[in-house]
């Protein structure tokens, strides 16, 4: 369109010169919504609030909204506002609003402007998404943010379960139990064997028995790293038993075609541990 740059240029004028009526049509904005308690009355967020609006308004008095400087510093702020809502424990539904509240306010600016520059209805639209994209650069970085926060969270939630999920418990010195409860699936299962290792060495056993008795089935992926986990136990010097061995899990193992001959098995945990007592 015909002088887009002006008609930027006067847009962001009126956002500079409107800036208080803008804050305060974000805070009546806030009132309505319960939700955004943590952001009333806030300092920071006044201050994240007021920034946003200088940075608009400043960037495209001086160049185009599509300018790689200004989409670099809606991004910043992005960032920095998810920062904020995270640290504030936000939840998730609560802060994808967030973004949405401000360009609801820029956009009836932009709307006025638009009918007052008497615009057409195709000159409207590419004005307004104009700015509908600069604010997507924003929502982006903001929603990049808070899903790499909530990734990092489940696999600090995941690398615990798996520590839980791996209690090898010392019975007398040198010999302990590994009870293993639940389904394994190939992740579990290569964690088990590598942390089993690790807390045998720690514990510096002579004997362990792996029971099974808490175990829905058993596949193929982990029946092969039970296999791996008790031959590297050998190497070590570390004698092995399996307790806990049920019907259906012996019949599951059969039909795989896996053998556990080398090791000794016992029905019971308790017998395994009545068996071990009278021959240590």
């Amino acid at each position: 369109m015909e002088n887009d740059h002006q008609i930027f240029s006067k847009i962001g004028e009126d956002i500079l010169e409107n800036i208080d009526s803008l804050e305060e049509q974000m805070r009546n904005l806030q009132r309505l919504d319960s939700r955004f308690s943590f952001a009333q009355n806030n300092d920071y967020f006044l201050h994240l609030t007021k920034e946003l609006f200088v940075e608009i308004g400043e960037g495209i008095s001086n160049e185009h909204p599509e300018s790689e400087t200004l989409k670099k510093q809606i991004k910043e702020w992005g960032n920095k506002v998810a920062q904020y809502c995270l640290h504030n424990d936000v939840s998730l539904s609560t802060a994808l609003q967030v973004i949405p509240k401000f360009r609801e306010v820029l956009i009836t600016t932009i709307e006025k402007k638009c009918l007052e520059f008497n615009l057409s209805l195709h000159d409207s639209f590419y004005i307004y998404n104009t700015f509908e994209s600069l604010l997507d650069n924003a929502a982006h970085v903001f929603s990049h943010t808070f899903l790499h926060h909530h990734i990092e969270a489940l696999e600090r939630a995941k690398q615990e379960m798996q520590e839980i999920s791996v209690p090898v418990v010392p019975i007398k010195q040198g010999t302990a139990v590994l009870p293993i409860i639940g389904d394994m699936d190939d992740d579990r299962s290569e964690f088990l064997q590598q942390r089993t290792l690790e807390r045998a060495t720690e514990l510096e056993l002579s004997y362990l028995i792996i029971d099974l008795s808490g175990v829905n089935t058993i596949n193929t992926w982990f029946a092969q790293h039970l296999i791996q986990l008790i031959d590297a136990l050998q190497l070590l010097g570390i004698d092995t038993s399996i307790s806990g061995m049920r019907p259906e899990l012996s019949q599951t193992i059969v039909q795989l075609g896996i053998t556990f001959k080398h090791v000794s098995k016992f029905l019971t945990l308790e017998q395994a541990l009545v068996q071990h007592t009278v021959y240590s």
